[in-house]
């Protein structure tokens, strides 16, 4: 279960591109490689439904984040400039008749190299607990929170009696500079942008331990879309059909963790449009609905796009709507209905 939210997340943060520092269109666009600053997807099935939503924003790293992080042995990975970027992932599942499930994850990352420096992932509904990863040269650091009764749920995390602190591999050979599972929609995009689609393999800290990736593509034509766009003040849907790139991801285990190794993705797969700038559908395995391919239901620009109030290459219908994404205050859990 643990690991399902970071699956979900090393798919769907397949959209934000292989180098941070890439020159972005406009000088006042933030420092991500990637158009957008948001995105959300949905799903309906007999089990339930499922949503995820996608920001990445900067953020000045003169200071850390809070958190109730772990001890640390030797230095933790710094940022190299001013800036950092924070890419947050939500995710909601609603089985009919049951409490949701409610999985968070958090991670800032070095803009410039690349280097993942600090992760929050929280979970509400089944098995909660809250987690702080601070990542460093060799290692990586974690604190685990979980309620020590069924009592202690309702509480705030910092009141959980059952806590721990461990410390797994960040480096091994063949494995010079992971990043972390998140990032992994960061470095496919740009990837696919670039036309670069014979993908070599990529380690990544997942969960706890190191995995090595290997990336099979293939070009498909024409595949639906049907996604709000919102642009410079405009809200405009977009339907149609037009060229994609799928990326298959499958993983191999690095080393063990005291003696013993998980599963990692399991029929899990990306879809971006072919220009490598919006991930269309992303499918993996969840807990209690099981496979789910997530479509791209709303895309926000970080600054107007070329074009916004323009018909697109084989589009249908475009329509102005309503929807809109949820507010989002940190460590809440709150989705859109």
């Amino acid at each position: 279960m643990i690991r399902t939210l970071t699956v979900l997340t090393a798919l769907l943060v397949l959209a934000i591109g292989w180098n941070a520092v890439e020159a972005v269109e406009k000088a006042t666009a933030p420092p991500s490689a990637v158009p957008w600053s948001a995105l959300r997807f949905q799903a309906e099935k007999m089990a339930g439904r499922i949503t995820a939503e996608v920001w990445i924003e900067p953020e000045q790293a003169a200071s850390l984040p809070p958190g109730r992080w772990p001890a640390v042995k030797g230095e933790p990975l710094r940022p190299a400039g001013p800036t950092l970027l924070k890419l947050s992932i939500r995710l909601k599942i609603e089985p009919p008749g049951m409490a949701p499930l409610r999985m968070e994850n958090q991670l800032w990352f070095d803009s410039q190299s690349g280097a993942p420096l600090r992760l929050i992932r929280t979970r509400a509904g089944i098995d909660d607990y809250v987690q702080w990863f601070v990542f460093g040269r060799e290692q990586v650091f974690r604190r685990q929170h979980e309620p020590g009764s069924p009592g202690q749920t309702n509480g705030p995390p910092e009141s959980w009696t059952r806590v721990s602190e461990r410390a797994y591999a960040f480096r091994a050979e063949g494995c010079p500079r992971p990043a972390e599972t998140s990032m992994l929609v960061y470095l496919l995009s740009d990837a696919v942008a670039r036309g670069a689609l014979d993908l070599g393999p990529r380690c990544v800290f997942h969960k706890r331990q190191l995995h090595r990736l290997s990336f099979r593509t293939e070009r498909q034509e024409l595949v639906p879309y049907d996604y709000l766009e919102r642009s410079g003040g405009e809200s405009r849907r977009r339907t149609g059909a037009g060229d994609a790139v799928t990326v298959r991801i499958e993983s191999t285990p690095v080393g063990t963790y005291e003696g013993s190794v998980e599963p990692w993705f399991k029929d899990g797969f990306l879809t971006f449009s072919a220009d490598g700038r919006l991930p269309l559908v992303v499918a993996c395995d969840l807990p209690v609905v099981g496979h789910v391919e997530l479509r791209l239901d709303e895309v926000r620009w970080h600054y107007p796009q070329k074009g916004a109030g323009e018909e697109k290459r084989r589009a249908g219908t475009d329509s102005a709507s309503g929807v809109s994404l949820a507010s989002r205050p940190i460590g809440s859990c709150r989705f859109t209905k």
